[in-house]
């Protein structure tokens, strides 16, 4: 048997400072503007544990992949688990259903590892509607996982030349730099561009340890390694309980006391510089490179070292609990929701620390149980990433160019009183729910080929895959639904869509463009103070009237235009926010929630009675 590695509290310390560094940010970025910058400490941090791992096994000649991914298992899997599953619960109670669907697919994409990617393709992070992404900080999650997906097998081919780290450390540097200048959100959200961060710890170990200075020494079972998997990494902050092997530093390799000193001072003023200003990821990631080398006593307290250890937990519960809280309580003073989420963080990420996180890792990372922490995780992938796609699914109607081609999206398809068919682009979307509903209610077949940010008009590919949809289903009504600003160059393309649709269906609806609220509009604002009245801008709204009159122009023969100006738009040109039930009527600024989609239903159904009676 092994013996145990030496604990070093002073990780866990930094650990703490950099998930608390996050927290306090995503409370109020005012009141520390660098401190996602903790992000930065944790890639860092995991670099250089990692390699120390796999390097020390190497040396011993222990290393097996298996052993590696079952410890990753058992650290990240159960506490990751129940944190989706309850955040998925919590989206359903709070989220209108557009919101629940995009957790949906949010969650499908951590399960998968890949959910930098999905937020590089959906926006600026910085950028994104905090309250409605409850999976949004699972993007470091992706990173790291990938890294790690792809680290072991390169250290194995290069760990006898310790120059490389340093070499593919300063390649990626160069690639952040390159990309930051052009493509930001890429050099944010990538691996190629981050995973220097990840190396500079890496390269830290390959400079303290050469060959022969590793010592054979096993980790506590209090204390596992540090922990990654396939499909499922650590989160910026959750090395929590991580030990370093006894030797990771030799005593020939440190400085002397003084030196250490000033090190670690040196590297808390770096940290410090950047979480004040919140510029230069250069500076965190020195100042974590200098509290590792130097050992720093001053973080080895009881409480760092306690929140060190719950970092993980912390990490992973803090950023769902302030979107849900935010969310369902934007119209309460802020202490209200300041409060809620303090208090509901630090208490859901203790419970799962002590009763979830720890235990799970105990029986999970026993040497004979292997298969039951690998099937633990096919379990737990076989289920959220299907999990997501339901959730998404069933909360937002949208084709995509690729299902159009194969002839749409269909419910109800054995509908026996006619067909139906939702035609247009993400504002036919937002009417998708209450389409399926009236399929369902007058018994029709519905064919949905609206396509999100898709142009259905004239003049496009999709325009031609979806005649192509209409010509061969030949529905009874045809629900035609468009951003109308698309006509602004050219209104003649509604004309010519018309005449090309008239002969294969039999009833044509359009429906006129909502009005649309001002930027301050949203429950960001809401939040700091802003209430209704809105009021649209007088220009947009004259140009979006126009727009809809000529629309309302093109009624006649089998062609009914519905107006749904009065549902939402007062005399006094107040546009109507929410409900009797303080539902929000908008999705967006010009987007229909599900609740306002729901006002039209009655103009909906109206117009398609009248059209049966007139048959």
């Amino acid at each position: 048997m092994r013996p145990a590695a030496e604990y070093r509290p002073d990780i866990d310390g930094l650990r703490a400072i950099a998930v608390l560094a996050v927290f306090v940010f995503h409370l109020n970025r005012r009141w520390l503007p660098g401190g996602f910058f903790g992000v930065d400490i944790f890639f860092v941090i995991s670099g250089y544990l990692i390699t120390s791992i796999i390097r020390r096994d190497c040396e011993g000649g222990r290393f097996r992949f298996g052993r590696f991914y079952q410890r990753r298992i058992a650290r990240l899997l159960p506490a990751f688990f129940a944190v989706s599953v309850a955040t998925t619960v919590g989206a359903a109670l709070v989220y209108s259903p557009q919101d629940l669907a995009s957790t949906g697919a949010t969650l499908s994409a951590s399960a998968a590892s890949v959910a930098n990617l999905k937020f590089l393709l959906q926006g600026n992070y910085f950028a994104l509607s905090p309250d409605s992404q409850p999976f949004l900080h699972c993007w470091s999650l992706s990173v790291e996982e990938q890294f790690y997906l792809l680290f072991p097998a390169a250290f194995l081919l290069l760990y006898r030349r310790p120059r490389a780290l340093i070499w593919l450390c300063g390649l990626s540097f160069v690639c952040y730099v390159g990309l930051s200048r052009v493509r930001p959100e890429w050099a944010f959200y990538l691996l190629p561009s981050r995973a220097w961060e990840l190396l500079v710890g890496s390269a830290l170990v390959g400079r303290a340890l050469p060959t022969g200075a590793l010592p054979t020494g096993a980790l506590p079972t209090r204390a596992q390694p540090t922990p990654t998997l396939p499909g499922r990494a650590l989160p910026t902050g959750a090395l929590t309980g991580r030990t370093l092997p006894t030797g990771a530093l030799p005593t020939r390799a440190l400085p002397s006391r003084a030196r250490k000193q000033v090190v670690s001072w040196i590297g808390l003023a770096f940290i410090g510089v950047s979480f004040l200003y919140g510029q230069y990821p250069v500076l965190p990631v020195a100042g974590a490179a200098c509290l590792l080398l130097s050992g720093a006593s001053f973080l080895c307290s009881r409480p760092l070292v306690l929140i060190g250890r719950m970092s993980y937990s912390l990490y992973l519960w803090h950023w769902p609990v302030f979107s849900l809280v935010d969310y369902q309580f934007c119209w309460q003073p802020s202490i209200v929701r300041l409060a809620l989420k303090v208090f509901l963080s630090l208490g859901a990420a203790a419970a799962c620390f002590f009763f979830i996180e720890q235990p799970g890792r105990i029986v999970l990372n026993h040497p004979g149980k292997r298969r039951l922490a690998f099937a633990a995780l096919a379990c737990s992938l076989a289920t959220l990433i299907p999990l997501g796609i339901v959730v998404r699914n069933a909360n937002y109607v949208n084709a995509d160019a690729r299902a159009i081609r194969n002839g749409g999206l269909r419910f109800n398809p054995n509908g026996r009183s006619g067909s139906m068919m939702l035609m247009g682009d993400s504002h036919g979307s937002m009417y998708g729910r209450v389409a399926v509903e009236i399929a369902r209610e007058r018994d029709l077949r519905l064919d949905v080929i609206s396509v999100e940010a898709g142009d259905p008009l004239p003049n496009t590919s999709l325009w031609l895959d979806s005649l192509a949809v209409v010509k061969r289903e030949r529905p009874d009504f045809l629900v035609l639904v468009c951003n109308w600003n698309k006509l602004a160059d050219n209104r003649g393309r509604l004309t010519l869509a018309l005449r090309e649709l008239k002969p294969h269906a039999r009833e044509i609806l359009l429906l006129t463009q909502p009005p649309v609220l001002p930027d301050n509009a949203n429950r960001e604002a809401i939040r700091a103070g802003t209430r209704p009245p809105f009021h649209e801008d007088a220009m947009e709204r004259e140009a979006r009237l126009e727009r809809n009159e000529f629309v309302k122009a093109a009624q006649g023969e089998n062609v009914r235009v519905i107006d749904i100006e009065q549902l939402f738009a007062r005399e006094t040109g107040e546009i109507r926010f929410v409900d009797g039930r303080w539902n929000q009527l908008y999705q967006d600024r010009d987007h229909l929630s599900v609740a306002g989609a729901e006002l039209v239903r009655p103009e909906l159904l109206k117009a398609m009675s009248g059209f049966t009676a007139s048959r």
